[in-house]
């Protein structure tokens, strides 16, 4: 399943998709990077970079046992971010085989656009 992600807070945005590297998963990364990280507990689904005076990446993960136990009705998905900012950038990316990243200036739709010098 594909879901787009729109982040409209710069002067471009865009998309990105990574292959991770040596058969390794998003669950492998935060148990090698947060300490509390329980495989039975969480499933880790969504990342975020941000890169700046500092380096965060946060992780977003189901709560497997909230989602089970709560009696709450909603379309909500229960989460706990986890953030890490003591990962350099460079050991980040050795984690990925493949990085594919568009940005626009969103003037023109990506959609729309025929690529004319083939």
């Amino acid at each position: 399943m594909q879901q787009p992600i729109n982040f409209e807070h710069g002067d471009m945005t865009g998309a990105i998709s990574v292959t991770l590297a040596n058969d390794q998963t998003l669950d492998d990364f935060c148990q090698q990077h947060i300490l509390d990280y329980n495989r039975d507990r969480f499933e880790a689904f969504a990342i975020r970079l941000f890169l700046g005076k500092e380096t965060v990446i946060t992780v977003y993960a189901v709560d497997k046992t909230r989602e089970e136990d709560s009696d709450l009705k909603t379309d909500k998905i229960a989460v706990k971010k986890f953030k890490i900012n003591t990962i350099p950038i460079n050991d980040l990316f050795s984690y990925c085989s493949a990085f594919n990243c568009t940005l626009t200036t969103g003037t023109y739709d990506l959609d729309e656009m025929e690529v004319m010098n083939r």
